[in-house]
């Protein structure tokens, strides 16, 4: 099969390798549609001498990719739930999407079977749709953004754009989305926020402030940096903090911190509430309401996934979400 194999530091190359087999009961294989690039992660992979600091237990070569969309073309013994021909999407934390077969272990991942009505460019990014959402339920179906909340969106790359369509879907009462990128800025406008706060702006604080009419309810974290001084300038005791990607830092070093700040800190779910998300994602998905596709930039072939890459890595006032087509159906 042909696929996407990293070998160095942005160095990527597309080869024919052996397609992947079935080695446990729980196992599909999938053979991918589309495929999209996860603007931190991929990269972070991508643009290293050591990958394995990311993602552990790899080594160079190897097929990148964690989103993608596919139809299932084997099935393990135990696996009950899905049939020959599913179009399915995933929330998970396994390499490989960038080929035209995947396995995936449905007693590890959140497997869902799409509605054939959903397009395969939103289908593509359900990954991500998906591993956001997962962190906005808790495993008993519980979910952190109420009816009328008010919502601040730090962070407005693919994620932060997703959860502000999260929080619409979720009937928040406001949504401010926070960032400092022109285009992002009116990009979370197009998906669904009421207003956005530049934080190039002094005042942006008191902009989020005045414009939800109260402090928020509940703050997303999709910055990947630190915006604790936010969380505690604006927190209360009822605030709900959603941490999204991978923080350069331990949460638990800032417990202490928020916990004095009278501010909880934010609770990780796992593979139990990615379930649950990925229901819910794929019946938004079903309606036609969930309006995730806007979040989408451009769309390249698999032979051109290094550039696609280098735009998300170099190009961020230009670029949102890439879609790579690694099979047309």
């Amino acid at each position: 099969m042909k696929a996407a194999v990293l070998k160095g530091n942005c160095h990527i190359t597309i080869d024919e390798i052996p397609e992947p087999v079935i080695n446990k009961p729980g196992e599909i294989k999938i053979r991918v549609i589309y495929g999209a690039i996860c603007n931190a992660t991929d990269n972070r992979l991508y643009a290293t001498d050591t990958p394995e600091k990311s993602w552990p237990f790899l080594k160079t070569p190897f097929v990148l990719g964690h989103e993608c969309v596919g139809r299932i073309v084997e099935k393990g013994e135990a696996v009950r739930d899905f049939g020959i021909g599913d179009r399915v999407v995933y929330w998970t934390v396994d390499c490989g999407a960038f080929a035209d077969y995947l396995i995936i272990n449905t007693e590890q991942a959140a497997v869902v079977k799409l509605d054939d009505s959903v397009p395969n460019d939103t289908a593509a990014i359900m990954e991500m749709v998906i591993g956001a959402c997962r962190l906005l339920y808790q495993p008993d179906g519980t979910a952190l953004i109420k009816p009328c909340d008010k919502v601040a969106v730090f962070g407005l790359g693919p994620a932060g754009l997703i959860y502000t369509r999260l929080a619409k879907m979720m009937d928040a009462g406001s949504i401010c989305g926070v960032g400092r990128r022109k285009f992002r800025l009116e990009k979370a406008l197009e998906v669904g926020a009421d207003f956005a706060a530049d934080t190039n702006e002094p005042d942006y604080r008191e902009r989020i402030i005045t414009g939800l009419g109260k402090k928020p309810d509940v703050i997303i974290d999709a910055t990947g940096g630190d915006i604790i001084s936010d969380i505690i300038g604006l927190g209360t005791k009822e605030t709900r903090i959603i941490p999204y990607g991978t923080a350069p830092f331990d949460w638990n070093e800032k417990r202490e911190l928020l916990l004095s700040s009278g501010i909880a800190p934010p609770d990780f779910t796992g593979v139990d509430s990615a379930r649950v998300a990925a229901k819910k994602c794929a019946e938004w998905a079903k309606s036609g309401k969930l309006g995730v596709d806007k979040v989408i930039s451009h769309k390249l072939p698999l032979d051109r996934v290094g550039r696609g890459l280098d735009m998300c890595r170099l190009e961020r006032d230009t670029t949102s979400k890439v879609i790579i087509v690694i099979n047309e159906e």
